[in-house]
Protein backbone atom coordinates (compact mmCIF):
# COMPACT_ATOMS: atom_id res chain seq x y z
CA UNK A 1 0.00 0.00 0.00
CA UNK A 2 1.45 3.74 -1.15
CA UNK A 3 1.50 6.08 1.30
CA UNK A 4 -0.39 9.55 0.49
CA UNK A 5 2.18 11.75 -1.09
CA UNK A 6 2.98 15.05 0.12
CA UNK A 7 2.62 17.38 -2.90
CA UNK A 8 3.92 21.01 -3.38
CA UNK A 9 1.35 23.82 -3.41
CA UNK A 10 1.23 27.76 -3.62
CA UNK A 11 -2.68 27.92 -2.71
CA UNK A 12 -4.89 25.99 -0.92
CA UNK A 13 -8.51 25.58 -1.98
CA UNK A 14 -10.54 24.92 1.12
CA UNK A 15 -13.26 22.09 -0.37
CA UNK A 16 -17.16 22.64 0.57
CA UNK A 17 -17.86 21.90 4.30
CA UNK A 18 -13.83 21.43 4.62
CA UNK A 19 -12.57 23.32 8.00
CA UNK A 20 -9.74 24.72 8.11
CA UNK A 21 -7.44 24.08 11.61
CA UNK A 22 -4.47 25.74 12.36
CA UNK A 23 -2.34 27.21 15.48
CA UNK A 24 -1.48 31.03 16.73
CA UNK A 25 1.90 30.72 16.99
CA UNK A 26 5.13 32.93 17.06
CA UNK A 27 6.85 31.24 13.89
CA UNK A 28 6.35 33.31 10.49
CA UNK A 29 5.28 30.17 8.81
CA UNK A 30 2.27 30.30 10.82
CA UNK A 31 0.76 32.81 8.39
CA UNK A 32 1.60 30.75 5.27
CA UNK A 33 -1.52 29.07 4.88
CA UNK A 34 -3.91 31.06 5.92
CA UNK A 35 -2.55 33.92 3.47
CA UNK A 36 -2.70 31.32 0.52
CA UNK A 37 -6.17 30.12 1.10
CA UNK A 38 -8.32 30.92 -2.06
CA UNK A 39 -11.69 33.04 -1.80
CA UNK A 40 -14.60 32.13 -3.26
CA UNK A 41 -17.98 33.02 -3.85
CA UNK A 42 -19.60 30.08 -1.78
CA UNK A 43 -20.62 30.70 1.76
CA UNK A 44 -17.75 31.29 4.11
CA UNK A 45 -15.66 28.75 5.32
CA UNK A 46 -14.76 27.90 9.19
CA UNK A 47 -11.90 27.73 10.69
CA UNK A 48 -10.45 27.08 14.13
CA UNK A 49 -7.23 29.02 15.80
CA UNK A 50 -5.79 27.21 18.77
CA UNK A 51 -5.13 29.81 21.32
CA UNK A 52 -2.31 28.45 23.65
CA UNK A 53 -2.19 28.84 27.21
CA UNK A 54 -0.03 29.23 29.06
CA UNK A 55 0.15 32.60 26.13
CA UNK A 56 3.23 33.63 24.47
CA UNK A 57 3.92 37.06 24.12
CA UNK A 58 4.85 36.91 20.58
CA UNK A 59 2.16 34.76 18.98
CA UNK A 60 0.53 35.66 15.81
CA UNK A 61 -2.93 35.20 16.99
CA UNK A 62 -4.68 38.53 15.60
CA UNK A 63 -2.65 38.39 12.20
CA UNK A 64 -4.29 35.10 11.59
CA UNK A 65 -7.33 35.87 12.45
CA UNK A 66 -7.27 38.66 10.04
CA UNK A 67 -6.09 36.82 6.96
CA UNK A 68 -8.45 34.15 7.75
CA UNK A 69 -11.17 36.82 7.44
CA UNK A 70 -9.72 38.38 4.15
CA UNK A 71 -9.70 35.10 2.63
CA UNK A 72 -13.61 34.17 3.08
CA UNK A 73 -12.87 32.32 6.55
CA UNK A 74 -14.88 32.66 9.84
CA UNK A 75 -12.47 31.96 12.51
CA UNK A 76 -13.43 30.38 15.81
CA UNK A 77 -10.64 30.83 18.64
CA UNK A 78 -10.28 27.67 20.98
CA UNK A 79 -8.33 27.73 23.94
CA UNK A 80 -5.30 24.95 24.03
CA UNK A 81 -3.88 24.35 27.19
CA UNK A 82 -0.48 23.00 26.75
CA UNK A 83 0.74 22.02 30.00
CA UNK A 84 -2.92 20.72 30.69
CA UNK A 85 -4.71 19.41 27.58
CA UNK A 86 -6.42 16.77 29.23
CA UNK A 87 -10.25 17.84 28.38
CA UNK A 88 -9.00 19.18 24.70
CA UNK A 89 -10.38 16.65 22.96
CA UNK A 90 -14.19 16.51 23.81
CA UNK A 91 -13.99 20.62 23.13
CA UNK A 92 -12.66 19.85 20.08
CA UNK A 93 -14.68 17.29 18.97
CA UNK A 94 -18.10 19.42 20.03
CA UNK A 95 -16.90 22.44 17.85
CA UNK A 96 -16.26 20.51 14.97
CA UNK A 97 -19.59 19.14 15.29
CA UNK A 98 -21.07 22.82 16.35
CA UNK A 99 -19.60 24.02 13.01
CA UNK A 100 -20.96 21.48 10.86
CA UNK A 101 -17.50 20.23 9.57
CA UNK A 102 -17.47 17.55 6.73
CA UNK A 103 -14.13 17.27 6.70
CA UNK A 104 -10.68 18.70 7.90
CA UNK A 105 -7.46 20.73 6.22
CA UNK A 106 -4.67 20.75 9.31
CA UNK A 107 -2.20 22.86 9.25
CA UNK A 108 0.58 21.67 11.59
CA UNK A 109 3.35 24.42 11.09
CA UNK A 110 2.90 25.69 14.05
CA UNK A 111 1.40 23.65 16.42
CA UNK A 112 2.11 21.46 19.44
CA UNK A 113 2.90 17.86 18.80
CA UNK A 114 0.37 16.75 21.14
CA UNK A 115 -2.40 19.01 19.84
CA UNK A 116 -1.48 17.21 16.29
CA UNK A 117 -1.98 13.63 17.79
CA UNK A 118 -5.03 14.74 19.98
CA UNK A 119 -6.97 16.52 16.37
CA UNK A 120 -6.08 13.47 14.09
CA UNK A 121 -7.28 10.99 16.52
CA UNK A 122 -10.49 13.23 16.96
CA UNK A 123 -11.05 13.11 13.01
CA UNK A 124 -10.53 9.55 12.96
CA UNK A 125 -13.01 8.93 15.29
CA UNK A 126 -15.16 10.72 13.40
CA UNK A 127 -13.85 9.09 10.34
CA UNK A 128 -13.40 12.90 8.42
CA UNK A 129 -11.55 13.40 5.47
CA UNK A 130 -8.09 14.70 6.66
CA UNK A 131 -5.85 16.69 4.58
CA UNK A 132 -2.39 17.65 6.41
CA UNK A 133 -1.01 21.07 5.52
CA UNK A 134 2.74 21.84 6.02
CA UNK A 135 5.36 25.33 5.64
CA UNK A 136 8.97 24.29 5.90
CA UNK A 137 10.50 27.43 7.82
CA UNK A 138 13.29 29.02 5.33
CA UNK A 139 16.16 29.04 8.25
CA UNK A 140 15.86 26.87 11.50
CA UNK A 141 17.73 27.37 15.07
CA UNK A 142 19.36 27.16 16.61
CA UNK A 143 22.21 28.15 13.11
CA UNK A 144 24.95 26.17 12.83
CA UNK A 145 27.33 29.04 14.38
CA UNK A 146 25.45 28.22 17.70
CA UNK A 147 25.64 24.97 17.97
CA UNK A 148 29.11 24.64 17.60
CA UNK A 149 29.68 28.00 19.86
CA UNK A 150 27.29 25.81 22.26
CA UNK A 151 29.62 22.95 21.79
CA UNK A 152 32.97 24.16 22.31
CA UNK A 153 31.29 25.56 25.86
CA UNK A 154 30.02 22.64 26.67
CA UNK A 155 26.91 23.72 26.50
CA UNK A 156 24.65 21.57 23.93
CA UNK A 157 22.80 19.46 26.00
CA UNK A 158 21.02 22.34 28.34
CA UNK A 159 17.43 22.66 27.51
CA UNK A 160 18.19 26.65 27.48
CA UNK A 161 20.79 26.50 25.13
CA UNK A 162 18.44 26.99 22.24
CA UNK A 163 14.96 27.13 21.66
CA UNK A 164 13.56 26.26 25.03
CA UNK A 165 13.20 27.35 28.61
CA UNK A 166 12.55 23.84 29.83
CA UNK A 167 10.70 20.83 30.43
CA UNK A 168 7.30 21.25 32.17
CA UNK A 169 6.70 17.77 32.67
CA UNK A 170 5.35 14.53 31.08
CA UNK A 171 1.78 14.51 29.89
CA UNK A 172 -0.40 11.68 28.82
CA UNK A 173 -4.04 11.56 27.81
CA UNK A 174 -6.52 9.44 28.01
CA UNK A 175 -7.42 9.27 24.34
CA UNK A 176 -3.92 7.94 23.14
CA UNK A 177 -2.93 5.71 26.60
CA UNK A 178 -3.12 2.42 26.80
CA UNK A 179 -3.07 -0.27 29.79
CA UNK A 180 -2.44 -3.07 28.11
CA UNK A 181 1.30 -5.19 28.39
CA UNK A 182 1.85 -3.22 31.36
CA UNK A 183 2.85 -6.37 33.47
CA UNK A 184 5.53 -6.58 30.51
CA UNK A 185 9.15 -4.90 29.84
CA UNK A 186 8.73 -1.35 28.74
CA UNK A 187 10.40 -0.25 25.41
CA UNK A 188 10.36 3.66 24.96
CA UNK A 189 10.76 5.15 21.18
CA UNK A 190 11.56 8.77 20.80
CA UNK A 191 13.01 11.03 18.62
CA UNK A 192 16.75 13.06 18.53
CA UNK A 193 16.09 16.89 19.24
CA UNK A 194 18.49 19.88 20.29
CA UNK A 195 16.79 19.66 23.35
CA UNK A 196 18.15 16.24 25.30
CA UNK A 197 16.06 17.02 28.05
CA UNK A 198 13.31 16.34 26.28
CA UNK A 199 14.16 12.42 26.61
CA UNK A 200 15.95 12.83 29.95
CA UNK A 201 12.61 14.14 31.39
CA UNK A 202 11.06 10.97 29.78
CA UNK A 203 13.83 8.26 30.61
CA UNK A 204 13.55 9.35 34.44
CA UNK A 205 9.83 9.36 34.24
CA UNK A 206 9.11 5.78 32.51
CA UNK A 207 12.68 4.15 33.63
CA UNK A 208 12.15 2.01 30.13
CA UNK A 209 13.90 -1.92 30.02
CA UNK A 210 14.82 -0.84 26.50
CA UNK A 211 14.85 2.82 24.65
CA UNK A 212 15.23 3.46 21.00
CA UNK A 213 16.03 6.85 19.78
CA UNK A 214 15.46 8.11 16.17
CA UNK A 215 17.23 11.07 14.67
CA UNK A 216 16.07 13.48 12.11
CA UNK A 217 17.18 13.81 8.60
CA UNK A 218 16.29 17.32 6.87
CA UNK A 219 15.46 17.14 3.51
CA UNK A 220 17.75 19.51 2.23
CA UNK A 221 21.76 19.11 1.99
CA UNK A 222 22.43 22.20 3.65
CA UNK A 223 21.04 21.46 6.94
CA UNK A 224 22.23 17.97 6.68
CA UNK A 225 24.81 18.78 9.66
CA UNK A 226 21.58 19.16 11.96
CA UNK A 227 21.45 15.45 11.95
CA UNK A 228 25.29 14.89 12.92
CA UNK A 229 24.72 17.69 15.68
CA UNK A 230 21.34 15.94 17.10
CA UNK A 231 23.23 12.29 17.15
CA UNK A 232 25.53 14.80 19.17
CA UNK A 233 23.28 16.18 21.63
CA UNK A 234 21.88 12.73 22.93
CA UNK A 235 25.42 10.85 22.68
CA UNK A 236 25.36 10.40 26.53
CA UNK A 237 21.80 8.94 26.32
CA UNK A 238 22.59 6.50 24.00
CA UNK A 239 25.74 4.98 25.90
CA UNK A 240 23.97 5.35 29.12
CA UNK A 241 20.77 3.70 28.03
CA UNK A 242 22.43 1.33 25.66
CA UNK A 243 20.19 2.38 22.88
CA UNK A 244 20.60 0.82 19.96
CA UNK A 245 19.54 -2.79 19.18
CA UNK A 246 22.17 -5.69 18.14
CA UNK A 247 24.86 -2.99 17.85
CA UNK A 248 22.34 -1.68 14.94
CA UNK A 249 23.79 1.75 13.12
CA UNK A 250 22.09 4.89 14.10
CA UNK A 251 18.11 4.81 13.31
CA UNK A 252 17.27 8.05 11.71
CA UNK A 253 14.01 9.50 9.37
CA UNK A 254 13.28 12.34 7.11
CA UNK A 255 12.47 15.17 9.01
CA UNK A 256 9.59 15.77 6.41
CA UNK A 257 8.24 12.53 4.98
CA UNK A 258 6.49 11.45 7.73
CA UNK A 259 6.31 7.85 5.67
CA UNK A 260 10.24 6.91 6.43
CA UNK A 261 8.55 7.19 10.41
CA UNK A 262 5.44 5.25 10.01
CA UNK A 263 7.64 2.11 8.43
CA UNK A 264 10.48 2.34 11.05
CA UNK A 265 8.09 2.01 13.73
CA UNK A 266 5.73 -0.59 12.37
CA UNK A 267 8.82 -2.69 11.98
CA UNK A 268 10.35 -1.67 15.18
CA UNK A 269 6.67 -2.63 17.01
CA UNK A 270 6.52 -5.87 15.22
CA UNK A 271 9.75 -6.85 16.49
CA UNK A 272 8.91 -5.92 19.80
CA UNK A 273 5.43 -5.91 20.83
CA UNK A 274 5.00 -9.42 21.76
CA UNK A 275 7.22 -8.91 24.72
CA UNK A 276 7.43 -5.41 25.41
CA UNK A 277 4.85 -2.27 26.23
CA UNK A 278 5.70 -0.10 24.04
CA UNK A 279 5.62 4.08 24.17
CA UNK A 280 6.05 6.30 21.77
CA UNK A 281 6.56 9.96 22.46
CA UNK A 282 6.33 12.31 19.06
CA UNK A 283 9.77 14.44 20.48
CA UNK A 284 11.11 15.20 16.66
CA UNK A 285 9.40 17.34 14.00
CA UNK A 286 6.03 17.86 13.20
CA UNK A 287 5.96 15.70 10.21
CA UNK A 288 7.91 12.91 12.13
CA UNK A 289 4.86 12.98 14.60
CA UNK A 290 2.47 12.28 11.53
CA UNK A 291 4.21 8.95 11.37
CA UNK A 292 3.81 8.70 15.11
CA UNK A 293 0.08 9.12 14.79
CA UNK A 294 -0.27 6.28 12.20
CA UNK A 295 1.01 3.68 14.17
CA UNK A 296 -0.92 4.43 17.05
CA UNK A 297 -3.60 4.58 14.97
CA UNK A 298 -3.28 1.41 13.76
CA UNK A 299 -1.89 -0.25 17.16
CA UNK A 300 -4.44 1.37 20.15
CA UNK A 301 -1.78 -0.97 22.55
CA UNK A 302 0.88 1.84 21.78
CA UNK A 303 1.18 4.06 24.69
CA UNK A 304 1.73 7.81 23.89
CA UNK A 305 3.55 9.93 26.42
CA UNK A 306 5.03 13.89 26.02
CA UNK A 307 7.60 15.63 27.26
CA UNK A 308 5.83 19.38 26.88
CA UNK A 309 8.26 22.34 27.58
CA UNK A 310 8.40 25.34 30.22
CA UNK A 311 8.24 27.77 27.45
CA UNK A 312 10.09 28.95 24.15
CA UNK A 313 12.69 31.96 23.39
CA UNK A 314 10.27 32.97 20.19
CA UNK A 315 13.52 35.14 18.94
CA UNK A 316 15.47 32.13 18.64
CA UNK A 317 13.01 30.13 16.73
CA UNK A 318 12.58 29.52 12.64
CA UNK A 319 12.57 32.67 10.04
CA UNK A 320 10.80 32.70 7.57
CA UNK A 321 8.97 30.26 4.86
CA UNK A 322 10.47 28.21 2.30
CA UNK A 323 8.20 25.21 0.83
CA UNK A 324 4.42 24.27 1.32
CA UNK A 325 2.97 21.07 1.36
CA UNK A 326 -0.02 19.14 1.26
CA UNK A 327 -0.61 15.44 1.91
CA UNK A 328 -4.47 14.01 1.61
CA UNK A 329 -5.45 10.63 3.92
CA UNK A 330 -8.71 10.29 2.72
CA UNK A 331 -11.54 9.43 5.32
CA UNK A 332 -8.80 8.95 8.19
CA UNK A 333 -10.64 5.77 9.92
CA UNK A 334 -10.76 4.24 6.57
CA UNK A 335 -7.10 4.78 5.94
CA UNK A 336 -6.27 3.28 9.33
CA UNK A 337 -8.53 0.08 8.31
CA UNK A 338 -6.39 -0.05 5.61
CA UNK A 339 -3.11 0.55 6.72
CA UNK A 340 -4.10 -2.34 9.35
CA UNK A 341 -5.15 -5.07 6.54
CA UNK A 342 -1.75 -4.07 4.85
CA UNK A 343 0.26 -4.81 7.98
CA UNK A 344 -1.39 -8.09 8.73
CA UNK A 345 -0.92 -9.19 5.30
CA UNK A 346 3.00 -8.30 5.60
CA UNK A 347 3.95 -9.30 9.07
CA UNK A 348 1.63 -12.39 9.99
CA UNK A 349 1.36 -13.95 5.62
CA UNK A 350 -2.05 -13.94 6.03
CA UNK A 351 -4.29 -13.70 2.59
CA UNK A 352 -6.41 -10.51 2.35
CA UNK A 353 -10.30 -12.85 2.50
CA UNK A 354 -9.01 -14.02 6.18
CA UNK A 355 -7.29 -10.36 7.34
CA UNK A 356 -9.09 -9.29 10.36
CA UNK A 357 -8.78 -5.44 10.83
CA UNK A 358 -9.96 -5.00 14.22
CA UNK A 359 -6.11 -5.48 15.80
CA UNK A 360 -4.35 -3.88 18.56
Amino acid sequence: MDLPQLHPTASLALRGGELFVCAGGFEERVLAFPGIIEPTAAPRSKAIILAYLPPEKKNNLAQINDLLCTRGCDPTCMSYDRHAPGTFDAAFRATLTDLGAEAVCLDVSGMSRLAILIIMDVVREMNLPLRVAYAEAREYAPSQADFEKAKAAGSQHLPTSFIHTGVYDVLHIARLSSIRMQNHATLLIAFDSFNEALCQALVNVINPARFILINGRPPRTELGWREDATAHVHQWLRKEWSIEDDNASLRATSTLLYQETYQLLVKLYWKFSDRHRVILAPTGSKMQTIGCYLLRAVHDDVHMEYPTVQGFFADKYSTGVREKWLVDFGRLADFAAKLRTQELKEHLGLPEETVDTEIA
